[in-house]
């Protein structure tokens, strides 16, 4: 009589806990908004080109809504792409390292960044007060105040330290801070 053969265990991924609804609903609403704002500025800037090509009209206030509409878009998403794993990664070092130095580079990095986005916020604050007090509008006639305008890099600085804020506390414990939290290892984007 022929034996059965033991099978063994198939490995399951290990899952992290899934989101808050609250850090969930804001990385949605963030993409969401500057999905929108992108687009807006897509639309914009097809309308400038369309209507240079066949009317020969162009519109000062195109160039400068799509530069606007272009950078909140930019700083909005920064700390939520992190978050989702998407910001660039050199891993060619630090995979080769060991579990103790690993985590050293990997909370060096992450109080790199602090450093950086704390030097961002505090660095825009000047500009946006002194845009703000002089009463700058834009040079469109879309008379757009322009600390309005600036007010995204703060904002941006400080949902990226939220994200380096999170890396450090991810390096802390040992994980890898840089990769996406809510996908298991291995699985499709």
């Amino acid at each position: 009589m022929p034996t059965k053969k033991a099978h063994a265990p198939v490995p399951q991924p290990v899952l992290r806990p899934a989101r808050t609804g609250w850090r969930l609903l804001g990385s949605r609403a963030l993409h969401n908004v500057s999905t929108c704002l992108f687009l807006v500025s897509i639309a914009v800037m097809l309308f400038e080109g369309l209507s240079r090509a066949i009317f020969d009209v162009s519109w000062f206030w195109a160039e400068e809504s799509v530069r606007y509409l272009m950078v909140w878009a930019f700083f909005l998403t920064l700390g939520v792409t992190g978050r989702a794993g998407h910001h660039i990664r050199t891993e060619l070092l630090v995979d080769h390292l060991g579990p103790r130095l690993r985590k050293t580079c990997h909370l060096l990095a992450s109080l790199v960044g602090i450093a950086f986005c704390g030097l961002l916020f505090y660095a825009s604050l000047p500009q946006v007060h002194r845009y703000y007090t002089m009463g700058m509008m834009t040079e469109s006639n879309l008379d757009l105040p322009v600390w309005l305008l600036f007010l995204i890099m703060p904002l941006g600085a400080l949902l990226y330290l939220t994200y380096y804020i999170g890396c450090t506390v991810r390096a802390w414990r040992g994980e890898d801070p840089f990769s996406n939290p809510d996908k298991a290892e291995g699985s499709p984007l």
